[in-house]
């Protein structure tokens, strides 16, 4: 009976989460362009005042930007986990909820703090935010890690797993610069951000051990 039972909890299969997932992301980033407002501008003052204005938006600007490739690049991770795993149980199925709870706040403190990018309290929660994301999303690797090698349903060694470490360890290291950084000059914490290409195109080119972890 009890085997019985965790098959059926194992076949409410990741299509399901895959399904929710998938679209909370979506609808996640689409969100993120509503932190962006048109300055209001009188029509007659606009050929003036307008060049300035959109300068002035610079820290929304770079609030989306950052935001919409983190996110981005979470969903490629998550999309990684799932795809290398063909059953779910309860405890993958309330992490998966938590990171969408996560991923849900991003388009507000997106909003939040590019507002207000000279305030360090609403800086923080966006990276404090971003940080909680990318541990759920180290938490659902490295348990669906422990759940293939358990389960044997695939070999350790899959290349889509091999593939998520990358994300999983150096994402939240530069948030946590980040966050260091807010306490002295929020500006500069944004600044962090622009090593995450730079590192993991360099992480892409080193050799890897089986399992996936850099030598």
């Amino acid at each position: 009976m009890t085997g019985d039972s965790n098959h059926n909890m194992e076949g409410l299969a990741k299509s399901r989460i895959e399904a929710l997932s998938d679209g909370i992301f979506a609808i996640s980033m689409t969100l993120l362009v509503l932190s962006l407002t048109v300055p209001m501008i009188p029509v007659e003052k606009a050929p003036a005042l307008l060049p300035g204005a959109i300068a002035d938006m610079y820290p929304e600007f770079l609030f989306f930007t950052i935001a919409f490739f983190i996110l981005g690049g979470y969903w490629v991770a998550h999309h990684r986990i799932l795809h290398s795993i063909r059953f779910v149980d309860i405890r993958l199925i309330w992490l998966n909820m938590f990171l969408l709870f996560f991923v849900v706040l991003i388009p507000f403190f997106t909003s939040l703090s590019g507002d207000y990018d000279n305030v360090f309290e609403a800086v923080l929660l966006f990276h404090v935010n971003l940080l909680v994301a990318s541990i759920l999303i180290s938490s659902i690797w490295f348990y669906s890690r422990h759940y293939l090698q358990e389960r044997g349903k695939e070999p350790i060694g899959h290349a889509a797993v091999q593939k998520v470490p990358l994300r999983v360890f150096i994402i939240p290291a530069i948030i946590l610069l980040a966050i260091a950084v807010s306490f002295f000059d929020t500006h500069a914490s944004m600044m962090c951000y622009l090593l995450m290409p730079v590192v993991l195109t360099i992480g892409n080119h080193l050799p890897r051990k089986k399992g996936g972890i850099i030598h």
